[in-house]
């Protein structure tokens, strides 16, 4: 009983931890502070889902965030950070979904962490790999250091070629 010989290679699970420098400024409520930027899913063409996040503030802030996906065969433009973010409608397009980081992160003395509640799982499907994600500050008005802030992403990958 069973499949004889061969490796199950679809549905595999995987962390993938996307840095992401903040700047040295005052930013305000709702405005950009991560511009887009990319991680690699896959070799090439993956389909796939984010399942979960963990928000690492290596900037020590602790201010709720919102991070936008897309997955643009080419970088999105989201806008110029520490303004309101802007997109043309081709990248609008891209978007494949958010994950709001929540207003409560646990202190841990140099960074503070957050587990995003619930959010709809985001598929995706690329023919070269990569996707991006942007950050916007949802929280209140703060100044960032130029630290970083960390995504950890639990993702299923269906189809990695």
């Amino acid at each position: 009983m069973g499949v004889a010989g061969g490796n199950v290679t679809n549905f595999r699970t995987k962390t993938i931890k996307v840095t992401m420098a903040v700047p040295s400024a005052a930013v305000h409520q709702n405005d950009l502070i991560v511009g887009a930027t990319s991680f690699s899913v896959g070799n090439s063409s993956v389909i796939g889902t984010i399942n979960s996040a963990c928000v690492i503030d290596n900037d020590d802030k602790g201010i709720q965030l919102d991070f936008w996906f897309s997955d643009k065969q080419e970088t999105p433009n989201f806008g110029t950070v520490n303004a309101v973010p802007s997109l043309s409608t081709d990248d609008a397009e891209s978007v494949m979904g958010r994950i709001d980081s929540g207003a409560t992160f646990l202190d841990f003395a140099n960074s503070k962490i957050a587990t995003p509640a619930a959010f709809a799982p985001i598929p995706f499907e690329t023919a070269n790999g990569t996707l991006y994600v942007a950050a916007l500050l949802t929280g209140a008005t703060t100044t960032f250091g130029g630290g970083n802030v960390i995504l950890k992403l639990g993702v299923t990958i269906e189809r990695d070629l």
